[in-house]
């Protein structure tokens, strides 16, 4: 991306709308969950701080057989159970700071209106007939599978089928049921497909094999008999909506109000790699058939394992967010989730990562670079300090214009990466800056510096001491998607009024430029240091 190209994406002010998946509440909140949320989370504060109005919605998915399982496994009322675990979700959420503005449960009665009104939509387009539905299903995945994605397998003595996408054994299953012709909008996935929609790209050409090689219609309702918890097909009791086509329509749905109305299409929908296919194919083609415009992007991530194995109730290896928030904090969880995972690829948990990381660079990199440059032993008049440009000559090395300039170039870098979803990118950008600040410190001395009384000696400190405190708070406000509280605290640390924090008019090193600086000889806040305390090891070293 050019300069010219993102100075446009960067000033322009408009509607933003991003959202997570909803939920399923057949188990409790994990870390996985927290994934697709951290996500959508940073990218709406991102949005905020370039001045959109931002709609982010989150919420529960409260139907289906599995839902309606687990009640029955716990013997409680269904109603009951979806709102003991919808409550989870929200404890959670508020926890980890997730800043949303819509929360969903399906099982809302204007959410059912709205499905209700969008099934009659597809049926006065001709997009839905009855018949007698025959295939390969799979309970897990509340889904036929295609005769092409099932495989037989040995588990000890016997065979079984299973879907060969997922592993979810898959029994055969014949029944009258509701389909929508979904090959008929194959060309239309394609062609809304060719605008790159979907990223990591690597997802993009996953799906497009996966139409390529020819869609088949798709059963959406399922027989009273079988399943009662959902919502009832329009004039016909008998039957109940799909809860993939239920689930999906929650996004129009949080759309809906006079206050939200203006937000469609929605500008990215972050979800997890294992219901691609449910949002790049399904979601567009029911989309495309009642006449709305489908998503401007799908930004997709991969899964976090265990021991490399995928998470799972039954093998017990489930990470509790919260657990972990209560150990680390909510911006040490944030920071490592968005930090140590990468979307196109899994990533192994590891508490010993977590645990060297938040220290290393929470604590360590860039708190105590903070806790330095403004101790009273070498900055005794504690204020943002003035920089003299005849000072320059005498702090060579390391090199003072280098990381001038590599600081002034962040906030291009760090906000490209961050508005693409690369957090991990943005961060490391980040990280380097403040490791290669810290050995300008240390090389130059300031504590050594503090003990001259002469002019010249002061002088240097002070631009050391510049220096360090523009390229902090160049950082704060980059961090503020990722590490919102440390990054508040870090601010208001250097007196930084809530409109000089955001994104739109970031000017880098003013005083070094000759551009007038406000900051300079403005009082330090009375916010107590460190900005963030090492945490002690306590935990088992499995998962590393």
């Amino acid at each position: 991306m050019s300069i010219s190209q993102l100075t446009r994406v960067l000033t322009r002010s408009h509607h933003y709308f991003v959202s997570t998946p909803i939920f399923y509440v057949n188990g409790a909140p994990h870390i996985g969950h927290m994934q697709s949320c951290l996500y959508a989370d940073a990218l709406a504060r991102c949005r905020r701080l370039l001045g959109d109005d931002v709609l982010f919605s989150t919420g529960t998915d409260e139907h289906g057989l599995k839902v309606q399982q687990a009640a029955e496994t716990l013997k409680v009322p269904v109603s009951e159970h979806c709102m003991q675990m919808s409550s989870k979700f929200v404890e959670v959420f508020k926890a980890g700071d997730v800043s949303y503005t819509q929360f969903i449960r399906t099982t809302d009665d204007k959410h059912k209106c709205m499905v209700q009104k969008f099934w009659k939509m597809l049926d006065a387009k001709g997009c839905i007939r009855k018949d007698k539905y025959e295939g390969w299903y799979s309970v897990i995945d509340e889904a036929f599978i295609p005769s092409s994605q099932v495989k037989e397998i040995k588990e000890g003595s016997e065979f079984k089928m299973v879907s060969s996408e997922t592993g979810s054994p898959v029994e055969k299953m014949s029944e009258e049921n509701y389909v929508f012709c979904l090959s008929k909008y194959q060309n239309d996935i394609l062609y809304w497909l060719s605008k790159d929609v979907i990223k990591p790209s690597i997802f993009q050409d996953d799906v497009k094999r996966f139409v390529a090689e020819g869609l088949i219609d798709l059963s959406v309702s399922r027989p009273c008999s079988r399943l009662f918890w959902g919502i009832p097909v329009p004039d016909d009791e008998t039957q109940i909506i799909y809860v993939w086509l239920d689930a999906l329509v929650n996004y129009l749905t949080v759309s809906s109000n006079d206050s939200t109305s203006s937000f469609w299409p929605p500008d990215c929908h972050v979800i997890g790699k294992d219901i691609l296919k449910f949002h790049a194919i399904y979601w567009p083609a029911f989309l495309i058939a009642a006449g709305f415009e489908p998503p401007k992007h799908i930004f997709c991530h991969s899964h976090w394992t265990v021991d490399h194995e995928k998470m799972s109730k039954s093998k017990g290896n489930v990470i509790d967010p919260l657990t972990l928030m209560k150990k680390y904090s909510p911006d040490g969880f944030r920071y490592f989730m968005l930090r140590a995972s990468v979307p196109h690829s899994d990533t192994n948990y590891s508490e010993v990562k977590l645990h060297r990381m938040v220290n290393a660079e929470l604590a360590d990199n860039l708190g105590n670079l903070l806790s330095r440059c403004c101790a009273t032993a070498i900055n005794p008049d504690q204020q943002f300090t003035h920089f003299y440009h005849d000072t320059l000559k005498s702090l060579s090395e390391p090199d003072v214009h280098a990381l001038i300039k590599k600081a002034s170039e962040l906030p291009g870098q760090v906000q490209e990466h961050f508005l693409g979803g690369y957090f991990y990118k943005g961060l490391d950008c980040i990280i380097e800056c403040l490791r290669d600040t810290n050995a300008f410190m240390q090389f130059n001395k300031p504590w050594e510096l503090a003990k001259q009384n002469d002019d010249v000696s002061k002088k240097r400190l002070s631009t050391i001491l510049h220096v360090v405190l523009e390229t902090l708070r160049i950082c704060g406000i980059l961090l503020q998607p990722i590490i919102p509280t440390l990054s508040s605290k870090l601010l208001d640390k250097l007196q930084i009024s809530n409109s000089e924090r955001t994104w739109k008019n970031i000017c880098c090193f003013p005083s070094y430029y000759n551009v007038p600086n406000s900051l300079e000889g403005r009082p330090l806040g009375h916010i107590q240091l460190p900005l963030y305390g090492r945490k002690i090891a306590s935990y088992k070293t499995s998962g590393t």
